[in-house]
């Protein structure tokens, strides 16, 4: 395929698949439309065309996107993020952050918080 068309069937695929899946992230997360929309710094009307596809998502939205939704953009995009090759077995540190990546997200921002209030506790001392 000419690399033109190739192009083409990407952004086409992107314009289709984006905005469900923007849609599943959120709710998997548990956030509103109104929350997420506060995040990017627009309204939930705005916010709610991306999610039916009827305002295109610029690149240039991705990464900010991909905050507001507490995911990573290859997960935005769909596409599964590379592991970086380890040496050994995770450390228990990688292991506690793995089991807290797996919390409903208020759990996560209630320890999250936990976190920074020790961080600062500490760097107090």
């Amino acid at each position: 395929m000419p690399t033109d068309l190739l192009s083409l069937a990407m952004q086409q695929d992107l314009t289709e698949k984006l905005p469900k899946k923007i849609s599943e992230i959120r709710k998997r997360q548990e956030l509103t439309q109104v929350q997420v929309a506060e995040k990017l710094g627009t309204s939930q009307g705005n916010y709610a065309l991306y999610e039916t596809g009827a305002r295109g998502i610029s690149l240039k939205l991705l990464p900010r996107l991909a905050e507001a939704l507490d995911v990573n953009v290859e997960e935005l995009l769909g596409l599964e993020a590379k592991q970086a090759k380890k040496r050994g077995p995770a450390s228990q540190l990688e292991k506690r952050f793995e089991r807290i990546r797996s919390l409903p997200p208020k759990d996560r921002k209630f320890i999250s918080e936990a976190i920074d209030r020790m961080l600062g506790q500490a760097k107090a001392s």
